[in-house]
């Protein structure tokens, strides 16, 4: 099984379903794009082929890319990178994608428990936690909209929720992991590694053979403990403001 162009394929896939499901997803000859109707999520522009600058000259006449993230990744990273700086971008974010076989994951663990969102109150609760977590918005109306497809859980101790954890599989071997994360009033307990065994335990339980996701520089030790390997690095850039 070729993961590097699963973990791509679940990435892009969960773009488009946020996108079709609660805001707008275009695609044209190079490129996709998703615009949420609120928040900041999912909000991305990704190439389809290889970057070139009439290509982005084209995007940035027809689009505003202001509020845009675009990632980068595979064999041309350095030359669209380059690309991209030329034409006003700058770096935001640098991620490692990563995968595993989940025969290897760990057993359940047992402080943390999970609780899926199913209404709009627990919708609402998952997006402060998030925003709290991540430092940026996914609206409540995107978790609503797009929950039937998309599967949003929060990890909780003692009834007191302290993280998220998205669930999307776009075929059924792959269970790619997403904005997994952990308040930081709740943070250094443990919650994190128990959210992620928890998920990938859901995961296996309901038939994927491999998880995918994409880590931090700084939060991938955790998931390399825990029986990941790193496959490769996504840059994500924006535009500067105008």
């Amino acid at each position: 099984m070729n993961l590097i162009q699963a973990n791509t394929n679940n990435l892009t896939a969960l773009w488009e379903a946020a996108g079709q499901l609660a805001g707008q997803y275009i695609e044209e000859p190079g490129y996709q794009l998703t615009i949420s109707e609120s928040g900041e999520w999912p909000n991305k522009l990704w190439f389809t082929k290889s970057l070139d600058m009439q290509t982005l000259h084209d995007i940035l006449l027809k689009w505003n890319l202001n509020e845009l993230s675009l990632p980068i990744w595979g064999k041309d990273i350095q030359r669209s990178e380059l690309i991209l700086k030329m034409s006003g971008f700058e770096e935001k974010l640098i991620q490692v994608a990563m995968s595993m076989d989940l025969e290897d994951a760990p057993d359940h663990v047992g402080q943390v428990v999970l609780q899926k969102v199913t209404s709009k109150s627990l919708a609402e609760t998952w997006s402060k936690l998030f925003e709290e977590s991540f430092g940026y918005e996914i609206s409540v109306e995107t978790v609503i909209k797009t929950a039937d497809f998309i599967e949003y859980f929060i990890g909780k101790h003692n009834g007191v929720p302290v993280g998220t954890a998205v669930l999307f599989l776009d075929q059924p071997r792959i269970a790619g992991i997403h904005s997994m994360g952990v308040i930081p009033t709740q943070r250094r307990k443990g919650y994190a590694q128990e959210l992620l065994i928890h998920m990938l335990n859901i995961a296996r339980v309901k038939g994927a053979t491999h998880a995918t996701l994409q880590a931090s520089e700084m939060g991938k030790g955790l998931y390399l403990k825990t029986g990941f390997r790193e496959d490769f690095i996504i840059k994500t850039f924006i535009k500067h403001k105008n």
